[in-house]
Formats: C-alpha cells, structure tokens, sequence
C-alpha cells in the first residue's frame, strides 16, 4: 500500500492536512503569544465560545503583526476583527492577492470578509464560531503575511 500510515487514515483528519510541502502543520488550543513566522507553523481548526481571545491578550499580541489592527465595537469595546489593508500599483496585483486569499481561505476552512478596488485589498478574519478573535484568525494572518509579502 505504499508508504501511507496504516495506523491512522489522514483523509478525515481535518486538523492535520498536508500543506504543499507534504509536512503536517500541529494545531494549538490555547491562546499564546506569538511572532507571525510562528503563527504560521499552526493550522486553523474548529473553535467554538471558549476559543474567544480576551480584550487584553489581543493588545499583547497585535504589535507582532505589523500594519495590523483590531476593529472593536463601540458600544461593548468586544474585538469585532483583526483586518489589514493591502496596498497595490495596479489592479494585477489586486488580483494576485485576492488569489491568494481564497487560496489560503480554502486550505484552512476558514474565511475572511475582504473588500477590494483598483489599488487595494482590506482583509478581515474572526472567528463566527467563538464570537470574536481566536488562534485561527492569527493563524491565516500570519499565513496571509508570508503569502502576500513579495507583492505590492
């Protein structure tokens, strides 16, 4: 049967894929601080209520990623989003990006709010399921950093 693991089918394994170097990516479970290069050796999994970020560990790790920030709501001062705004030439590298973006979407079932115009994509993550910002919502920014960081 090849050289296929016969202990464990990887096929329905949802918090292991492979990546596109065939290496798997670990998952992480409670909130940390962390650089974006180390954000990015994570994979987004399934969080629900208790996958929420406080208010206070969000301020300690948004310096990490530069040109970040963090959308909250008025009325409640509850982190909304953690967004960026990418800026471009021309309308090519717009599109370069947004490729990306659904790629990197797709690979990590998780899905941003993204606007976008001739010299500009703004890319918005949150995590629906937790009610706020959780590990996923670092996790594809920091993915999104290493994607996009040659373009523009």
């Amino acid at each position: 049967m090849g050289n296929h693991d016969h202990d464990h089918d990887h096929s329905h394994d949802h918090d292991h894929p492979e990546d596109d170097s065939h290496t798997w990516m670990v998952t992480l479970a409670e909130p940390s601080i962390k650089t974006p290069s180390e954000w990015a050796e994570f994979k987004c999994r399934h969080i629900g209520k208790d996958g929420c970020w406080a208010t206070e560990l969000i301020h300690q790790q948004l310096p990490q990623f530069e040109g970040w920030s963090v959308r909250f709501d008025a009325q409640s001062q509850q982190p909304l989003a953690l967004w960026k705004r990418y800026a471009f030439n021309n309308f090519e590298g717009v599109k370069l990006a947004l490729n990306k973006v659904v790629t990197l979407a797709d690979q990590h079932d998780h899905h941003p709010d993204v606007q976008f115009s001739y010299g500009f994509i703004e890319v918005s993550w949150n995590t629906h399921s937790a009610g706020g910002l959780s590990n996923n919502d670092w996790i594809c920014a920091a993915h999104l950093h290493k994607a996009l960081k040659h373009l523009g």
